[in-house]
């Protein structure tokens, strides 16, 4: 159950911060002509596309944890598990209405305008089908650059406790 667990805490600790961060912003209420801006920018940006993955993922750990407790029941597990995935993916549009308040929230109707405006332009262009990849490769790179951290200030720490007649 622990393992189930540990599976799961990353994208529930996700959507939680995403809630919680959002929450307050999202209690305001928007014109239709605001919101449709953002929708725009939105799919000019291809900001949601990040996103279309999570069901997927969801559906995966779920049969995951169905076929721990029963491996034999493959078959019947994937049939049910994508059954009922494809069932919850109507609910897409749910986000969708979410992310156009996000943006709403964080912009005017004349400011998204003008960053779809951007994004339908070449470069615009590129850069929100790059986006994405941009952030991925980013993040790989600070998790490289962590995990150097980390080992140096443990050894270097170590060494020097080490030296002061601590055993570490």
């Amino acid at each position: 159950m622990n393992r189930t667990l540990s599976i799961l805490r990353r994208p529930l600790a996700a959507a939680l911060v995403v809630v919680a961060l959002a929450t307050p912003v999202l209690a305001e209420e928007y014109t239709e002509s605001h919101l449709a801006a953002a929708r725009e920018t939105i799919a000019a940006a291809h900001a949601s596309e990040q996103f279309n993955q999570i069901l997927i993922v969801l559906a995966d750990q779920t049969k995951a944890l169905f076929l721990r407790s029963d491996p034999s029941a493959v078959k019947d597990v994937t049939e049910v598990v994508n059954a009922v995935a494809l069932d919850l993916a109507k609910r897409r549009p749910e986000l969708d209405r979410e992310l156009e308040k996000v943006w709403a929230a964080r912009f005017s109707e004349d400011e998204l305008k003008q960053i779809a405006a951007f994004y339908r332009s070449p470069v615009g262009q590129k850069f929100g089908q790059n986006m994405a990849l941009i952030i991925q490769d980013s993040m790989r790179s600070a998790n490289i650059w962590r995990d150097a951290l980390s080992t140096e200030i443990l050894t270097k720490s170590r060494d020097e406790l080490n030296k002061r007649g601590h055993k570490y």
